[in-house]
């Protein structure tokens, strides 16, 4: 004798389809948080050279940068290449990159002497899951991320100087002691 069991033959089939767009989604986002998170540590990374950079006013010797966008040229050319070029996750930022480097003197002094703080700034955008959804399309789907570095100048900054390697916000003005 049969019974009538025929009727849910394919049910669990039929509730693992429908639940495998949504588990899919979960996993995929896991690992784009994963990814986000090594974007944002590479970000720390870049501020920290940056600001080692700005401490001393100088790039390594043999990079090929100069001028007064040195060290942002640097820092810029050796981070990983979606930061680099704002392809990927990362947005393209207005300057053709994919991070933006900023420099300030954090206690507001306009003379930026030797033992002043200089802040370096990195920032990005990082969009989630724009393998999925495209870079951009979703507005609010993304994350500004910044990451920053402190350290104090080893030597006064010359204001006169043809050879500084950055520029900093506010400009240099005056002398120290």
């Amino acid at each position: 004798m049969r019974t009538n069991v025929s009727q849910e033959d394919g049910q669990g089939l039929v509730e693992f389809i429908l639940l495998l767009p949504i588990l899919l989604i979960v996993i995929l986002g896991v690992i784009d948080l994963g990814r986000a998170l090594g974007y944002k540590n590479d970000q720390t990374n870049l501020a920290n050279q940056a600001a080692r950079q700005a401490v001393v006013n100088q790039v390594p010797p043999g990079s090929g940068f100069s001028g007064a966008n040195a060290i942002t040229d640097y820092v810029t050319n050796i981070a990983p290449n979606e930061l680099k070029n704002g392809t990927g996750s990362i947005s393209q930022q207005p300057n053709g990159h994919g991070v933006t480097i900023t420099y300030t003197f954090s206690d507001g002094s306009t003379r930026h002497c030797k033992g002043d703080p200089v802040k370096v700034t990195v920032t990005s955008h990082y969009n989630f899951l724009s393998f999925l959804i495209g870079n951009g399309s979703v507005p609010g789907a993304g994350l500004d991320m910044s990451s920053t570095a402190t350290m104090r100048m080893e030597s006064n900054y010359d204001t006169t100087s043809l050879t500084n390697t950055f520029t900093p916000t506010p400009p240099a003005q005056g002398s120290c002691p």
